[in-house]
Parts: C-alpha cells; sequence; structure tokens
C-alpha cells in the first residue's frame, strides 16, 4: 500500500515557471488525502527559495522542508568531507555555495553551469582531477526539457572528465541511492510504502526502484515515446501527474 509520494519538479509539477497541466490538482487530491510527499530535483540553476517561489506563485503551495535538491546534497558532501572546491556550476547557485572554503582546490564540483561550460571551464576542472581532486556530481542527467526545448544538463560534462581522467564521480541528488534514502528518512516511511513520480527513465525511475521504492512515468516533460522500454522489467507509464498521483492513492 503507498502512503508516501515522491514528485520530480521539471517536467512533471513545472514547465519552467508554470505548472503542468493537472499538476495543481494532483497536488491537491494528495493533501486532502493527507498523504505525505516530497519533491526531489536535479534542478541546479535554481537554490532551493528560488524553486519554492516558483512553485508556490504556480499555484502548488508547498512547503520548503518537502524540496530536497541535488545542489544541497552536493553542498553536505562537501562540507561533511573537508573538501575545498572548484564550482562549476549556475551563476544562479555560486551564492548558496560561498560559504564554503573555495582556496586551492581538492574538488570539483559539477552542475548545470549553462553558459559558464566553456574549454577553459572544463580544461580547469579535467586539470584538477587528474591532479587527484575529487569529481562531485550535482545529479547525473542528460538533458531536460523546458518550454517545448531540449537543453543539455550537467550529466554529459561530467562524463567527459570522468572519461579523461577514467575516474568515477560522486552523484548527488538523482539517481543516488543516498539521495533516496536521505529523502526516505524525513518521510519516516518503508521503501515499499512509497511511489515516485518522474519523467526522466533513469535519474528518477530506475533510481527509485534501486531502493525499492514504485514509480510510475509520465508522458510530460522530458519523456519520449518509447522511454518505458529502456529499463527492463519497462516502467509503467501514465500520460501525467494527476494520472499518476490517482493510480497510486485512490
Amino acid at each position: 500500500m503507498i502512503k508516501g509520494l515522491f514528485f520530480d519538479i521539471s517536467g512533471v509539477l513545472l514547465d519552467g515557471p508554470n505548472p503542468i497541466p493537472n499538476a495543481v490538482k494532483a497536488l491537491n487530491l494528495v493533501k486532502q488525502k493527507e498523504i505525505p510527499f516530497r519533491l526531489l530535483t536535479n534542478t541546479s540553476r535554481q537554490t532551493s527559495d528560488m524553486l519554492l517561489k516558483q512553485l508556490n506563485d504556480s499555484g502548488l503551495g508547498v512547503a520548503k522542508d518537502t524540496i530536497y535538491t541535488a545542489p544541497l546534497a552536493a553542498k553536505d558532501y562537501i562540507q561533511t568531507h573537508g573538501l575545498r572546491p572548484y564550482c562549476l556550476i549556475h551563476p544562479n547557485l555560486i551564492a548558496e555555495f560561498s560559504d564554503l572554503d573555495q582556496s586551492d582546490p581538492n574538488a570539483v564540483v559539477i552542475g548545470d553551469a549553462a553558459d559558464d561550460f566553456n574549454y577553459e571551464t572544463l580544461n580547469k576542472a579535467f586539470r584538477l582531477c587528474m591532479g587527484g581532486s575529487t569529481l562531485v556530481a550535482i545529479g547525473h542527467n542528460k538533458y531536460f526539457k523546458k518550454t517545448g526545448e531540449f537543453f543539455l544538463d550537467a550529466g554529459p560534462f561530467v562524463e567527459a572528465i570522468e572519461y579523461a581522467c577514467d575516474i568515477e564521480a560522486i552523484i548527488t541528488g538523482k539517481p543516488s541511492k543516498d539521495f533516496f534514502k536521505q529523502v526516505l528518512n524525513s518521510i519516516e516511511l518503508q521503501a515499499n510504502e512509497v511511489a515516485l513520480i518522474g519523467d526522466d527513465i533513469y535519474g528518477d525511475i530506475s533510481g527509485a526502484e534501486s531502493v525499492g521504492l514504485e514509480s510510475r512515468l509520465v508522458r510530460t516533460g522530458k519523456y519520449r515515446t518509447g522511454d518505458e522500454q529502456k529499463i527492463s522489467p519497462p516502467a509503467t507509464v501514465v500520460d501525467d501527474v494527476f494520472q499518476a498521483v490517482t493510480d497510486l492513492i485512490t
């Protein structure tokens, strides 16, 4: 029996600044039935405060403590392990990482840096990792979709450094098992009592199932026809987040 829900944000609840059709209705149903929920995102172009404002401006009405972001998971990893990062991240996140000691870096943090991805910044990350620095990735997504257009995410750039240096990044956020377990602990439910609703067959669906969560893949956001067949067994696919919610809790 499903007693709790995890939602991806971009492509499931929001399309850019706008709510996905039926998203508000879906969350209202969850609240009406008093089902505990969490929002999990690898979005690394916005702080959690920016996300909170966007969600609430869209009529979704959520509390900050329901939002779990990959950037904050990366920051927590850096602090826990006493690392000094070179941060190749989006300008919107710079302030959120500014209290970290970034002198004489012994780690590289890569998020979706957007236009700050260039030869100079990537080569600096490469040289640091070749010298033994730890590579920390804010998520590992290949791409995302916003307002009808596809955009490269951080994953391809992380893999470029991994390939060049013959190393493996520490992945924070989805599909990291540690990230899912952290959020499970916050909701005080067992994995088999929780389902995740997402639009990314790998980061959302495969990641959730790796820790024992049930899942639903939605045909919104970055979903492309046939995505459900990319894992075995194939994912359960539904039209949108409202259909996923009604399927899981009613």
